[in-house]
Formats: C-alpha cells, sequence, structure tokens
C-alpha cells in the first residue's frame, strides 16, 4: 500500500471516529421522561406500549382498544404469525411498516433482520419515528434489533433494489395502490422473495375490490405465486349473537 493510499485509509477512519463520536454527543439520554416528552411530537397510527406504564395511544384510531386483533401487534398475534412459516433466522421485509412496531415485534419472533419501507407521502417523519422507537424499545428491553428503515414510495418498489428475502409483508397498504402498481410490486416480490404475505381489508371501503382477498389473491396468482391461500376466519360479535367475518383477512402467495 503507498503512503497515500494509506493516510487516506487513516484520515477516513479519522473522519468515521468523528461521525460517530459527534452522534453519541447528540443521541439524547434516553429515559421515561424523555419517552413522554417525544410521545406527543408524533401522529400514532397504532398504539404502541413502551413499557412502564408508558403508551402512546393510536390518534388514528382513539376508539380501537390496545389490544384489538384488527390493529398493530394484536392483528399480528391473531391472524399474520399463523399464516407465516418459522421465523428464526429468516430476512423479512416489511413494506408500509409506519413507526415500525411489527418490525420489531417480527424481530422478537425470531426474525434475524428486518427491513421496513415506508414514504414520506403517506405518512411524514415516519422514519424519524420509527428510528425513536426503536431506540426506546431496545433501552427498555436491554436489547438491539436489527431492523433498518428505507424511504421509498410503494409504488417504486419494483424499482429499489434491497436484496432478497425469505418473507415479504405488507399489511393493510398495497391497497391504497391502483390495480397495475399492485401487480407491478407483486411481480417483483415473486422475484425477491418464496413467501408474500399481504393483509386485505373487508370493511366497506371506499377502495372498492381491491381491499378484497379475492382480488388480491388472483392478482398473486398472475403475477408468480403458484400456491395461493386465504386466511377468513370469523370474528366474535362486539355485541348480539351472530358472529361476522374478521375485517382483516390476509392472502398468502408462495412461488
Amino acid at each position: 500500500m503507498s503512503d497515500h493510499a494509506g493516510s487516506l485509509n487513516a484520515q477516513r477512519l479519522q473522519d468515521a471516529l468523528t461521525v460517530n463520536r459527534m452522534t453519541v454527543l447528540t443521541t439524547p439520554q434516553m429515559s421515561d421522561a424523555y419517552i413522554r416528552e417525544q410521545i406527543p411530537k408524533y401522529k400514532w397510527f397504532v398504539h404502541v406500549n413502551f413499557g412502564n406504564g408508558i403508551a402512546a395511544a393510536s390518534t388514528s384510531w382513539p376508539d380501537e382498544p390496545p389490544n384489538s386483533r384488527h390493529a398493530g401487534i394484536g392483528k399480528f398475534e391473531f391472524i399474520v404469525r399463523r399464516n407465516l412459516p418459522d421465523l428464526q433466522g429468516k430476512r423479512v421485509l416489511d413494506i408500509g411498516c409506519n413507526c415500525g412496531l411489527i418490525a420489531i415485534h417480527t424481530l422478537r419472533s425470531g426474525a434475524a433482520e428486518v427491513v421496513g419501507v415506508d414514504s414520506e407521502r403517506t405518512w411524514p417523519h415516519w422514519r424519524e419515528q420509527a428510528e425513536f422507537v426503536k431506540r426506546a424499545l431496545e433501552w427498555r428491553c436491554r436489547t438491539t434489533y436489527n431492523v433498518s428503515y428505507e424511504e421509498a414510495d410503494l409504488r417504486d418498489l419494483p424499482t429499489t433494489n434491497l436484496g432478497t428475502f425469505d418473507v415479504v409483508l405488507a399489511l393493510n397498504c398495497l391497497y391504497y395502490l391502483e390495480e397495475p402498481q399492485i401487480e407491478a410490486v407483486m411481480k417483483h416480490v415473486s422475484t425477491i422473495s418464496p413467501v408474500f404475505l399481504v393483509q386485505c381489508n373487508t370493511r366497506d371501503h371506499a377502495l372498492g375490490r381491491r381491499t378484497s382477498p379475492a382480488f388480491m389473491a388472483d392478482a398473486m396468482r398472475r403475477n408468480g405465486f403458484s400456491r395461493v391461500s386465504v386466511d377468513a376466519p370469523w370474528d366474535h360479535p362486539k355485541r348480539g349473537f351472530w358472529p361476522n367475518r374478521y375485517m382483516r383477512p390476509v392472502v398468502v402467495g408462495e412461488v
């Protein structure tokens, strides 16, 4: 190695150490007081429990109970987990990850790495919020979570190079795209992962048929997934006797 190359590498190392030192100095000390201070700075799509009696209540669904089976960790445990392969050691892509709660829960469920993707266009400051949630839960649980976040519009996913994955999740987000865009995303996912789980929405929805499991299942079959299954269970009634269909069914495509 030449003297010039050696000095250049040494300078790069020094620059990296300086950046890391500045990051440490400018990162606020995590504490219960700091978490409480940060919560009001963000909108919260789902309920997030930070432990020790501290929680961020959903501002999007204020009447939804924290343990609802239709949102957040509740829906993961009720219907998503049972439709996934064993996550132990897997690399997972979480499309439309929002504040990163499901990404972290996926790691807690055994995944080795999760990449979360969302867009400033649909949820301003989402990445800053997700990084805050990650740091707060790492501090609370005295651990580290191998999750990274990437800014990418769902429409641009087919041209975004994130590598390959063992599982891709799209929970209650894919149907916000137009039908040709949905099919383009599905075709791309079939080339980077053997498993694609999409959560739908059978509530009376303004977006029409593309929120339904029937549409998503047909689109998967046309775009690279040879085996497709639908899990649309019954839900317990809120009042009265007759149950209703669970409003967040999932469709799973396997290549």
